[in-house]
């Protein structure tokens, strides 16, 4: 497995979309920054923090995984290296948890990114108020947020195998993105997966008066239905190669 890992990082040195995904994740900061002077949309870094950690968890992050799932899950199919890469004596299922892996060590690195983005465009604005404590709590905040993200999107795994053209993904991420925009505030946002992980990373499911038993359940069942689909579909199923 994690042979298949270094071969992935291999592959991402020569991918435009790694740099694409760079300046996404960089893209709240700039966005908040440019508000500073021209809209005097925020004063201090614990404003600046929690404003770019909404917009990434809650809107940015929804597209952004969509393209990379599609990317990692669909790009063999499309380059027509899936059938040289399983006959490597591994398992298909293998095969399949090092790309989930491979996704997650992609989050990661996005996720320091948007955070030192943020601390960087919050001291070039002259922002004030900033403490070690903050970014570390921030950080710590828009991490497990896009932790639990992640477990949401394993159904989209499944549609990146059935359908391997990155379009579908795309616009599967642009309207969950727009539902995202629409259902939170909502009373049964807690029960959307992809509004979950916001609201439990941010504190804000207090408002929603529901246990947080059932957000992590919305999150854990998407999960583990998107995993056992992807998995059965790709090692049981004549998978075209």
């Amino acid at each position: 497995m994690l042979t298949f890992i270094k071969m992935e990082f291999l592959k991402l040195k020569r991918s435009k979309i790694f740099l694409l995904s760079i300046l996404m994740a960089a893209l709240p900061s700039i966005l908040m920054f440019i508000a500073t002077f021209a809209f005097d949309e925020t004063q201090s870094f614990d404003a600046l923090f929690s404003t770019v950690n909404m917009y990434m968890s809650a809107l940015f992050a929804i597209l952004l995984f969509s393209i990379i799932i599609s990317y990692l899950f669909g790009r063999e199919y499309n380059e027509h290296t899936l059938k040289t890469m399983l006959t490597i004596p591994i398992s298909r299922g293998k095969f399949l948890v090092s790309k989930y892996v491979m996704f997650l060590i992609w989050i990661l690195i996005l996720t320091v990114v948007t955070s030192l983005s943020t601390l960087a465009f919050g001291f070039a604005a002259g922002l004030t108020g900033f403490t070690l404590q903050l970014f570390i709590n921030s950080f710590a905040e828009l991490l497990f947020a896009n932790i639990l993200l992640f477990l949401t999107f394993s159904p989209f795994v499944f549609i990146s195998l059935f359908i391997t053209n990155m379009v579908p993904a795309m616009v599967g991420g642009a309207t969950l993105t727009l539902v995202n925009l629409l259902v939170h505030g909502q009373t049964w946002a807690p029960y959307v997966p992809w509004v979950c992980p916001y609201l439990i990373s941010s504190g804000e499911i207090a408002d929603y008066g529901v246990s947080l038993m059932v957000p992590y359940g919305v999150i854990l069942a998407t999960f583990i239905i998107g995993l056992a689909v992807s998995y059965v579909y790709f090692t049981k199923k004549d998978v075209p190669l």
